[in-house]
């Protein structure tokens, strides 16, 4: 590698992300790298001419060792004693350049590049450098001209074009971005790395279709590339290719065949793609190489979303029969279980998490939860009084002793014990609870007020202000509920859940579905993963008429949460529009299981009834007549 280049590859690692510019902390001193500093020595001796003298060279050494070491004040300040006997040399000028720019000064920088190339017009190192300062403040044109310029001097060195391209990138034009990236490939054929870097960058911004295209060209010119052909499969998985993306995890696991994370996902597109055959071969080779409890509940989660529970309960089992009474899985399978709404075997499972384990807390308060669905209302009772003794201001605790209560009987006691959690402290979470109690015991009215009371002590508290329109949606009043989530947004613009609740009340209404589908899909900016805003835009495109986009999105919804009746049901009346009898009928099926192991779950409460009749309806034939 020629000196320049040893140069500009340092300096471009050392600043490839936003954050390189800034100063690293004094306490962190790596170990000093001697083989890089003989590098660095031998550069030095051939690079642009000798030193003018030893001491000038002397102090370049001594400034190398303090980089290195993390200490880059002390660099400036060896680099400014070398500069004294040696005014004007470009290498030291652009490595004094590099110091400035690693402690965050890039008007320093600038001024020190500047200098390196107004005595060597040639020097690529310090064009590619002041590119990349001048990009980092901002100041796109005059970064452009430097990197242009370098390109020119050196065309075959890599380097200046991966700038300008990220130059391209971060400043809007992702098209020019790939322009340079070709230009590289015309200069240097077989050269992977433009394809590859602005490719995973664009995967990253989601810009799907290019990204597929470039990273498929640097896969072609480094097959070996295992992070690359992860990223395409990622990509193949998102638009629904799933055999596909199974097939690239397949030649990325040639090159590295014990890659957990690449068998996870092999393991997890053979099941989208409908081999669980070939998923078991992948995620038994995972489980052989490692004995962490969450590598058993990854697995087990992965069969679980794709509706294969049995062998999720199987792996977790499997796994604590192995492992020799590792809390942490008796946790997950209760998890599992918990899930399924198998409430019995859920109990079970948290039932066997020692008291003495970190987890017990949470175990105590679901294992209670899951012995009150189950109808086991005594124990689960004393189980969560001990746990409010223990942490009384602990409002999930309080919760849920309050809505076991009431599911055994005591409704007037819930309610006693949420006001008291009330009167220690004013927390919209209780509020919400004692609302919903209010409601379920038919006194909406007296909710209302409860909660009007509350925002006039607390007018400017989101979170209250959401809880307000939940309580209004329960009532019927949406156009209140609208009122209240357009005020969180006012508070708080990037509130997710209020993002989506408006989203979803729009398209309810049938009415502004263009604002609806902007505020579910900001929403899903903020949570990408969250089942429950798929299933919103799915409905806005339901209610839009666009019914095999809504099938589209809401059967990634109920991949996300495979076992929730509304996503179930809407998505079985997108299939009943496109006309897919079958999985319409199929779909509303498997949520009316759902509803007969967890009734609570029904959204509305008259869900049951309606799921009933539709069935009914398509059996007829009548159905969206």
């Amino acid at each position: 590698m020629s000196p320049s280049r040893l140069l500009v590859a340092v300096l471009l690692v050392a600043l490839s992300g936003p954050q390189a510019l800034a100063a690293a902390p004094a306490s962190r001193r790596p170990r000093v790298d001697r083989e890089a500093m003989r590098e660095a020595m031998d550069a030095a001796a051939t690079d642009e001419g000798a030193f003018s003298s030893s001491a000038s060279y002397t102090q370049y050494l001594r400034a190398r060792l303090l980089h290195h070491a993390g200490d880059h004040r002390g660099a400036v300040d060896a680099l400014r004693l070398a500069l004294a006997t040696d005014d004007g040399h470009p290498l030291l000028l652009t490595r004094l350049a590099e110091e400035y720019a690693r402690l965050g000064d890039l008007d320093k920088a600038e001024r020190e590049l500047r200098r390196a190339v107004e005595r060597s017009s040639a020097y690529y190192p310090a064009h590619v450098l002041l590119g990349r300062v001048l990009m980092e403040s901002g100041r796109f044109t005059r970064a452009r001209l430097h990197l242009r310029r370098a390109m020119a001097l050196k065309p075959r060195e890599p380097e200046a074009y991966l700038v300008l391209a990220q130059l391209y990138l971060e400043s809007g034009s992702p098209s020019e971005a790939v322009k340079v990236v070709e230009s590289l490939s015309r200069a240097l054929p077989g050269e992977a790395s433009g394809y590859r870097r602005l490719g995973l960058a664009l995967a990253e911004r989601g810009d799907t279709a290019r990204a597929e295209r470039l990273l498929t060209e640097a896969a072609t010119r480094d097959p070996g590339d295992v992070e690359v052909l992860g990223t395409l499969a990622k990509l193949y998985e998102e638009t629904g290719r799933p055999g596909k993306a199974e097939e690239t995890l397949a030649k990325a696991l040639e090159h590295e065949p014990d890659s957990q994370e690449v068998l996870l996902a092999a393991g997890r597109s053979a099941l989208k793609a409908g081999s669980p055959v070939r998923a078991r071969a992948y995620f038994d080779r995972l489980l052989s190489l490692s004995g962490e409890p969450e590598t058993a509940v990854r697995v087990a989660f992965s069969y679980l979303s794709e509706r294969e529970p049995d062998a999720a309960v199987q792996v977790l089992e499997a796994a604590q029969r192995a492992s020799d009474g590792e809390p942490r899985l008796a946790y997950y399978a209760g998890l599992v279980h918990e899930r399924l709404r198998r409430f019995p075997e859920a109990a079970k499972a948290f039932a066997s998490v020692p008291e003495g384990s970190d987890i017990y807390p949470d175990a105590r308060v679901r294992l209670a939860k899951c012995l009150s669905l189950s109808g086991q209302h005594p124990r689960a009772l004393a189980l969560l009084r001990a746990a409010l003794q223990e942490a009384p201001d602990d409002l999930e605790v309080r919760a849920q002793y309050a809505r076991a209560l009431e599911r055994g009987g005591t409704p007037a006691r819930a309610e006693s014990v949420l006001k008291e959690g009330l009167s220690r402290q004013q927390s919209a979470a209780l509020y919400d609870a004692l609302a919903a109690t209010l409601q379920r015991q038919g006194r909406g009215a007296e909710a209302l007020v409860l909660l009007r009371d509350a925002l006039a002590r607390m007018p400017k508290d989101p979170a209250l202000q959401y809880v307000m329109g939940a309580a209004f949606e329960r009532q019927g009043d949406m156009a209140g509920a609208q009122a209240r989530m357009r005020a969180v947004l006012e508070v708080e613009p990037d509130h997710a859940p209020a993002l989506n609740f408006l989203g979803y009340l729009l398209a309810q209404s049938g009415r502004h579905l263009d604002e609806a589908e902007r505020l579910v899909l900001r929403a899903l900016e903020l949570r990408p993963d969250n089942g429950a805003f798929l299933d919103s835009l799915g409905w806005v495109y339901f209610r839009r008429g666009d019914y095999p986009r809504a099938v589209e999105v809401l059967e990634r919804a109920s991949t996300l949460a495979p076992d929730e009746p509304v996503i179930l049901e809407h998505l079985g009346d997108a299939y009943q529009r496109a006309a897919r009898g079958p999985e319409a009928a199929g779909a509303w099926r498997r949520a009316l299981e759902v509803l007969s192991l967890d009734p609570e779950s029904a959204e509305p409460p008259g869900q049951r009834e309606a799921l009933e009749r539709k069935l009914k309806a398509l059996s007829t034939g009548a159905a969206g007549r």
